[in-house]
């Protein structure tokens, strides 16, 4: 896997596409897990695989044996994670706001033939 810094905080992270087939920014040092139930961590798996499991972490006395190895996300180890989820601003600052059509108008019924003036009306605006 190709190491590359991140563009937010400079860490090292690789790119790994998930089962899904998006990509997903790691932190480059693969972690040991252990499948424990009701594990607290998510790692990504070489593979793509997303699971929530135990990481292990060095230093005690009994030390779990390790099922597989895997990446924590990076989203949730980089300091600027906020700024890399904010969607881009959009490229035009102006809006044109929609088209505003006047509301139709009708005949008043107290003058000439109703029925007729709005069937005239009608035949107008079908283009007739």
């Amino acid at each position: 896997m190709k190491v590359v810094k991140c563009k937010f905080c400079g860490a090292p992270i690789v790119w790994i596409k998930t089962q899904n087939g998006r990509s997903m920014p790691c932190d480059a040092n693969a972690v040991q897990y252990a499948n424990t139930h009701g594990g607290k961590d998510v790692v990504v798996t070489p593979e793509g695989k997303v699971v929530r499991v135990s990481v292990i972490k060095g230093g005690g006395i009994l030390t779990p044996i390790p099922d597989g190895e895997g990446y924590i996300s990076h989203f949730a180890t980089c300091t600027h994670a906020n700024e890399a989820r904010k969607p881009k601003p959009a490229d035009s600052t102006t809006t044109t706001p929609p088209e505003r059509k006047p509301a139709p108008t009708y005949p008043d019924p107290d003058t000439g033939d109703y029925y007729a003036d709005l069937y005239e009306a009608a035949e107008a605006a079908e283009g007739g």
